[in-house]
């Protein structure tokens, strides 16, 4: 399953990666890898966590690489100048506390499982 998450502003993203380190030192969802893009024209960059914002820094080593390039490419068309996006694909329950802290801060959740 995954969930997609586009910010502008990483410190309104935290508490939602808190959130999900809680589910995942907790076994009830199992993180299979961890994208974080910008859109350059429409193509997707990917960038290490701790780029986005030093207390992203744990999640550097999340990425798989089981995205492929035109499913990371299909995001960033839709990201607007200036955003981020994650793509999380995890297996187990949904990470419903961090969709949801993530959506009371105020970060766009794009789609979810």
């Amino acid at each position: 399953m995954q969930v997609t998450i586009e910010f502008s502003d990483p410190a309104a993203a935290r508490f939602g990666f808190d959130r999900l380190t809680e589910l995942i030192d907790r076994g009830d969802t199992r993180l299979l890898d961890l994208e974080f893009l910008h859109s350059i024209d429409g193509v997707a960059s990917t960038i290490p966590a701790g780029r986005v914002d030093k207390h992203l820094a744990r999640f550097d080593h999340a990425s798989a690489g089981l995205l492929d390039r035109e499913e990371l490419d299909a995001v960033a068309a839709d990201l607007p100048h200036g955003s981020t996006a994650a793509v999380l694909s995890y297996e187990g329950e949904p990470p419903v506390d961090a969709i949801e802290a993530w959506t009371a801060a105020g970060v766009r959740v794009v789609s979810g499982g």
